[in-house]
């Protein structure tokens, strides 16, 4: 008989639930990790609600992993048991051509740990040869609890937009939507020197909570004109780097006022499938703005995001705000959505 083991399993769109099912089986060039912290993504909460293109049901979803390895296969070398590691979702196939170019996470073959096979919603999950040979392990310090390396994949997506738009010394950078990603966006931007951070958030709670993270100005949308209370603060001018941290084409909009000429306008959240952002392109035009997309990280990136995280230059503790176990999938959803929670992380 097969040995059994806790997980939440999404059967479909609304549809998930906890139970028993098969433990994972370590073959000979695997390794069996056990789960000790989950962190709730956005997109986790996205895929639950609406489901995945990607996602074959019934599935084990899940992609911000931490956990120790409890059983290897007799040919794994990297690693040993008791080992605590934190694990890149994103298993690039190192040779497409985005790969062959330095844009791994941008690979053609993307495997996604937690959409196209188990993710780590469960007591257990199985880092496969393709996994460790192909993707990222990292072994956690002594001092830096499964919590705190939970956020190095959130932060290694952050990492890369900034790296690759040059998030630079004395930029004013604006940033919209202070969930986790635009926290740790405020955070990052000014370890990387940029002069001036403007969070720009509709819940007061979440905006109040953005100075703990670096925020200089803070603007609530609901309550005055953003755009124009940017001009003020920058004397007319603008910001040189805008960062749209959340899933809102009126956000997008937005973001193309509120950057200086010749400055950079990044969108970071994708909006919903046939969501389309309409801003007068003169505005691009005349003010030489550039438009850039982001998505994913390269496994370089992720590993500085680490370093950020394991040298304690980030302060990642302060951004896991609520420990909730698994079954309490639901109310780690309900606190995401409300902003009251930064980042839940569950347990199994």
């Amino acid at each position: 008989m097969k040995e059994k083991m806790k997980a939440l399993v999404l059967k479909g769109p609304g549809d998930i639930t906890v139970e028993q099912v098969d433990k994972p089986v370590c073959g000979d060039n695997d390794v069996l990790l056990q789960v000790k912290a989950i962190g709730l993504c956005g997109s986790d909460i996205r895929t639950i609600k609406f489901g995945h293109y990607k996602v074959k049901y019934p599935q084990v979803i899940g992609h911000e992993i931490t956990g120790q390895v409890a059983q290897i296969g007799k040919n794994v070398k990297k690693v040993k048991i008791g080992d605590r590691l934190y694990v890149s979702p994103l298993v690039p196939c190192h040779d497409c051509k985005p790969c062959k170019l330095g844009f791994d996470g941008l690979c053609d073959d993307l495997v996604v740990i937690g959409t196209q096979v188990q993710g780590d919603y469960a007591e257990y999950m199985l880092l496969t040869d393709e996994i460790l040979t192909k993707g990222l392990a990292l072994i956690l310090p002594d001092e830096l609890s499964y919590e705190e390396a939970v956020m190095t994949e959130p932060l290694s997506s952050v990492y890369a937009c900034q790296e690759n738009a040059n998030i630079t010394l004395g930029d004013t950078v604006v940033i919209i939507g202070m969930g986790p990603i635009g926290s740790l966006h405020t955070e990052l931007a000014k370890i990387r020197g940029a002069k001036t951070v403007i969070a720009v958030e509709q819940s007061e709670g979440r905006l109040q909570m953005s100075k703990e993270f670096g925020a200089d100005y803070l603007i609530n949308p609901a309550k005055e004109d953003a755009v124009a209370r940017i001009k003020e603060i920058t004397g007319g001018w603008g910001a040189e780097k805008v960062i749209v941290a959340c899933p809102a084409t009126e956000a997008q909009k937005q973001g193309v006022l509120m950057a200086c000429k010749g400055g950079s306008v990044i969108f970071f959240g994708g909006v919903p499938t046939g969501k389309l952002t309409e801003f007068d392109t003169n505005i691009i035009h005349y003010n030489a703005l550039s438009l850039v997309g982001h998505y994913a990280y390269s496994n370089l990136q992720a590993s500085k995001a680490f370093s950020l995280i394991a040298s304690g230059r980030l302060n990642a503790k302060r951004y896991v705000t609520h420990v909730l176990p698994l079954e309490d999938i639901k109310k780690a959803i309900d606190l995401t959505i409300s902003g009251e929670a930064i980042k839940v992380v569950l347990k199994p």
